[in-house]
Order: structure tokens, then sequence, then C-alpha cells
């Protein structure tokens, strides 16, 4: 049963908002208005393309509520906007927020959240103004759009153009984490609109939002151009029905020059999470730091808030790596690898399978047969190379079976190249959910059969 509808207003972004749900293992759908009914049974995500970006805002807002009716109830409404603000953006928003507040129990209180930042694409969000490219939308080549010539770049002017609902601004800048939802829960305005310039912002705000539903039981309507919604979903724990896993997981033991470039360019591209070892506090037993490690790990793994990739780095610059004593160093991949393996094993057996990695990227070779080893991995089934010495496959044995994984030396590639790794691991746990889904309903619809 469908748990997330996601509405669009044309077809690109119907399609690339649907695949950021389809990375973390949900099944997902694009279908027209008139379809939307008919896949809501078989699909966790139904992506509705109302193609509506340039038809009167009267009939928009009526496609809006018309998908919203034909797919409820559903665990969150995603309106997916265009990332410059053109289009119905008001009217849809407003029809959305109306939908949603007349299906759900008397006395809930339903707000908008609106973060229309899309920092991957040049698109934030500074003071309650959108920028493109660091540039106010009126200063840009959409000042002379032909459809939609961009006057202004203050969203709440942009909403007020079509739309009647009050907003409430939350310079997220300003906002530290502890404060965020607080902020999200303040005020009686319907819509709140969030500043945000960076991925992490994107992160937290999502998180936040899912903290004031736990706590108050707010319903929030997400209003974006694809990455709020699918971190709010994940937040609230809306997950795929067969065989969804926990996040990626990345193991990084190599220090060189070109994993830390590697490593900042996945930071500015998407969300991710980074759990950072001291090599020199690992090395003292003593310290303790170990175990705390270990505890972020585990929480970062199970937390209902994670984005779709964990790092554990190693971020003691090289020389301090190399100026301890010669038997610590040795001993240094297997300390991460046990440390590793001990999380995995405990998330197991406390937790259950959902929250274990869905894949793997592991990176420098001694850690990388450390970790196998620890795994009680049997076999690496190799399924090819990603780009020359990054390796594909699957694990065989152990509690990651079966588990997609890329692996490779730190002095391999470019500067994009675990950017292509992520890429080909998301798309073979893609393959993977996809078989087990496969094999869960094989089984259970002769099972279903017979007991008829």
């Amino acid at each position: 049963m469908a748990q997330v509808l996601v509405v669009a207003d044309d077809l690109t972004g119907a399609n690339a908002t649907g695949a950021r749900f389809a990375r973390t293992g949900m099944r997902v759908a694009t279908v027209t208005p008139e379809h939307v009914s008919q896949v809501a049974g078989d699909y966790d995500v139904v992506v509705a393309n109302l193609d509506s970006r340039h038809v009167p805002a009267d009939q928009a807002a009526d496609l809006v509520t018309d998908v919203v009716e034909a797919v409820w109830p559903v665990g969150l409404v995603v309106k997916r906007t265009d990332s410059t603000l053109r289009g119905n953006i008001g009217a849809e928003l407003e029809a959305a927020y109306d939908a949603v507040r007349e299906r759900v129990p008397a006395g809930t209180r339903v707000r908008v959240l609106f973060s229309p930042a899309f920092p991957a694409s040049g698109r934030i969000t500074e003071d309650g103004l959108q920028l493109l490219h660091g540039l106010p939308l009126e200063r840009t080549e959409l000042a002379v759009d032909p459809l939609f010539p961009m006057t202004t770049s203050v969203v709440a002017d942009i909403l007020a153009a079509q739309c009647d609902l009050p907003v409430r601004h939350v310079p997220v800048r300003q906002v530290t984490h502890a404060m965020l939802t607080s902020e999200l829960l303040a005020g009686d305005e319907p819509v709140v609109v969030c500043d945000a310039s960076t991925e992490q912002h994107l992160t937290d705000i999502a998180e936040a939002a899912a903290e004031a539903h736990q706590r108050d039981g707010v319903v929030w309507v997400s209003v974006d151009p694809g990455p709020t919604g699918a971190l709010l979903a994940y937040a609230l724990r809306l997950r795929g029905q067969a065989g969804s896993r926990g996040p990626l997981l990345g193991v990084v033991g190599s220090t060189t020059d070109l994993t830390r470039r590697q490593l900042a360019t996945v930071a500015r591209t998407g969300a991710v999470r980074f759990v950072d070892v001291d090599a020199v506090a690992l090395a003292d037993p003593g310290s303790g730091h170990g175990d705390e490690v270990a505890a972020e790990l585990t929480d970062q793994l199970t937390s209902s808030g994670f984005p779709e990739l964990c790092v554990l780095r190693l971020v003691t610059p090289a020389e301090r790596v190399r100026g301890m004593p010669a038997q610590a160093r040795a001993e240094l991949p297997g300390r991460i690898a046990r440390l590793v393996a001990d999380v995995v094993n405990d998330v197991a057996d406390t937790t259950g399978a959902h929250a274990l990695p869905s894949g793997l990227y592991l990176t420098g070779g001694d850690l990388v047969a450390s970790l196998l080893d620890e795994l009680d991995v049997h076999a690496f089934d190799v399924g090819g190379e990603v780009v020359p010495l990054a390796v594909h496959g699957h694990l065989s044995g152990g509690p990651l079976d079966g588990t997609p994984t890329v692996a490779k030396g730190g002095l391999v590639g470019d500067d994009i190249t675990l950017v292509e790794c992520l890429a080909k691991l998301r798309r073979a746990v893609q393959t993977r959910l996809h078989q087990v889904h496969s094999e869960v309903s094989e089984h259970v619809v002769p099972t279903l059969s017979r007991d008829l």
C-alpha cells in the first residue's frame, strides 16, 4: 500500500523526485492522475505527474485535490515544486494543504513544510529569498522567462500571488539543531518556509519535522523540489514493504588526499552523515574513543532520521598516522574492522535486519581484508569493475550475506570516483530489493491460494 504520494507538475521533476525515494529501497511508480488509484496498492510511493505547470491556477488546484483524494490515506503527501518557483506554486500548495486537512481527524494540526532549496543544483534559500547560483531569481535569465517571468525572489511574495495562507519564516542558518524542532512548532501559520543552503540543512529540517510529528502530532505536507520530501519520509520511518534495509555504509580507512577530495565531493552532492575515527585515540584502549565511535555509528544506522549514506572515516592526518608506533599502525585496520563488525552484529541482534546496511562501500586494502574477515565473509562474489581497481560485487556469508559491495584502493580514481561507486551501489541495492520482492510475492501468492 502506498505510504507516500508525490504530486508533481511536470514529468522531469516527477521522475527525479521518485528516484530519491527509490534510493532508500522504496518501490516507486510515476503515473498520470487517472492511474494513481490503480497502482496505490502495489507501490510504496506513487508519483502523480499532473503536467500542471502551464494550466490555469484553479485547474492545477483541482488536479492536486483529486489525486490526494484518490490515494488517501498515506503517511506523507509531498508537493513537488519547480526549484526556481515557476508555475502554480501557491495554488497547488494551498490545494494540497486543504486536501490533507479535510481528511485527517478533527483537531489534528496540519502544516506545510516548504523548503524550496536544492543545494546540489545551485538553488538555495537565504533570508527568505530564493537564489539561483547566488543570484536572486529576478536577476537571472528567469526574469525574461517567456511563460513565468520572475519579478521577485521573496518566497512569501511568490506564494502570496496565488495563496492566502499565512507564512512563517524559519532562518535555519541562525537556528541550532536543538532549537529547530521548537521553531517548526512555533506560531500558528499554516505554512513554514525554511531557509537552507546545504544538504545538511535539509537533513536537519527533515529530522526536526519528524521529531515535531512525534512530539506534537503535527501532520506535515512537504513542499519542495525533491530532496526534503524524501528525507522527511525516511525520518518518519516510511519504508519499503519488502526487503527494506538501512542506509548505505561507507568504511574508509584511507587518509590520502585523493580520498579526502572524493569524500568532499560526495558531501556536496547528497545527504551524508560522517562518523569520524581518530587513529591515535583508537589505538589507546583507555581513551574510550572506540566505544564513542561505536555508539555513534549504531545511532546513525538505527536513527529514524538517518540519510541514505553513512561514512565511517579516518580523520587522522597521514603524517600523524606515520608517527604512530609501528605496532599500533599495523593493528589499526584490524581495530577499525572489529569496531564495525561488532556494531553490525549488535544491530542485527538487537534491532533486526531492517537496520543493517543495504550496501557497503569500502576503501583501503588492509581495512577491506580485515573487515571481511571480521564479518565472517566466506567469499566476495565479483561482479565487475566500476572503474579500474574499483570492484563491485556482493558478500557471501556472515550477517551481511548478499549485501552489494564496492571495494577500492585509496589511490584509485579521481575526485568523482566515489560518486560513481555509490551510483553503482545504489543500482545494485535496487536490483536486490526487487529480487527480494519478487521472491516474497511468489511465496505469498501461492500460499494464499492454498489457504483460500
